[in-house]
């Protein structure tokens, strides 16, 4: 435990600044923490009356707050000497505070998960009932309420694209990898997006943005490996399909996939499947003429 005169005063800069962010549980923290420090060390000369200047003017500020007046009418005092009992009662009040604190958040954080939960509902109905601006508001109120909420971008997202709105759908979706990259859920459902939308090299960049994250997949490297096969990309067809096949050997649709791409580059379905599958290409060319 660093009891220097350095420390101390650094614990009771700490308390004052807390206590200008209104911030009352880590400001008692700190100055019992200091209060502790002083006790346990030795502190003499000019670097004690500093201290204890200091320390008297911390307590004064700490007592001229509401909420302890209230517990401590008579308001509390700095003694030398009595550092350890000073501290001991700040450290009692800073506890005490930290329980009701604690109780009052958790109540915050049921009625937030109550309120979300219901504008949830209301924005499905909207949904179910054929009232697209009336889902908006509600699922609107929900990013509001609990914007934080893991998940929860994702989860209206895929709302709205089972909805078949798909442009309200690619709006959470995109935020939901903005705001948790290592959140899964998104990068397919948005890829589903583009792909309905007609966008289909849109599609192929968040596919591969989850793979550069997350690493190769069976059903991702498969769609990938589909879309390339569509837009005549033989080469990363091929690729993709090779990584479901890694994954999955017995996958049948990347084996279908690998074979129409190979017959595509190689002339051969089954070339892929060689070792030096462009030598074995080349060795079918040469024609021998009697």
């Amino acid at each position: 435990m660093d009891t220097s005169p350095k420390n101390v005063r650094e614990h009771i800069a700490r308390s004052k600044f807390f206590l200008q962010r209104k911030d009352l549980l880590k400001s008692l923290k700190s100055l019992g923490l200091a209060l502790e420090l002083l006790a346990s060390g030795q502190i003499f000369g000019r670097e004690r009356i500093e201290i204890d200047i200091l320390l008297e003017e911390a307590v004064r500020l700490l007592m001229e707050q509401e909420g302890l007046k209230a517990v401590f009418p008579a308001g509390l005092a700095h003694k030398k000497g009595k550092e350890r009992e000073l501290s001991a009662t700040i450290n009692r009040v800073a506890n005490a505070l930290e329980l009701v604190l604690g109780r009052a958040k958790k109540e915050e954080r049921r009625k937030q998960l109550v309120e979300l939960d219901e504008a949830i509902i209301a924005g499905q109905a909207g949904l179910d009932q054929g009232q697209p601006l009336e889902a908006r508001k509600h699922f609107r109120r929900a990013s509001e309420i609990c914007g934080d909420e893991p998940g929860l971008y994702a989860d209206i997202g895929n709302r709205f694209l089972l909805a078949g709105l798909l442009a309200e759908a690619v709006e959470y979706l995109q935020k939901n990898i903005e705001v948790a990259p290592a959140d899964l859920r998104a990068y397919p459902a948005l890829a589903q997006c583009y792909d309905s939308l007609g966008e289909p090299d849109k599609a192929e960049e968040v596919l591969k943005a989850a793979l550069r994250r997350f690493g190769p997949m069976e059903a991702l490297n498969l769609r990938l490996a589909k879309g390339a096969l569509e837009r005549k990309k033989w080469a990363d067809a091929l690729l993709n399909a090779q990584e479901v096949l890694k994954l999955n050997a017995t996958n049948q649709e990347g084996r279908r996939l690998a074979a129409e791409a190979s017959q595509r580059i190689y002339g051969d379905p089954q070339a892929y499947l060689r070792e030096n599958p462009q030598a074995s290409v080349k060795s079918q060319e040469i024609k021998l003429d009697f």
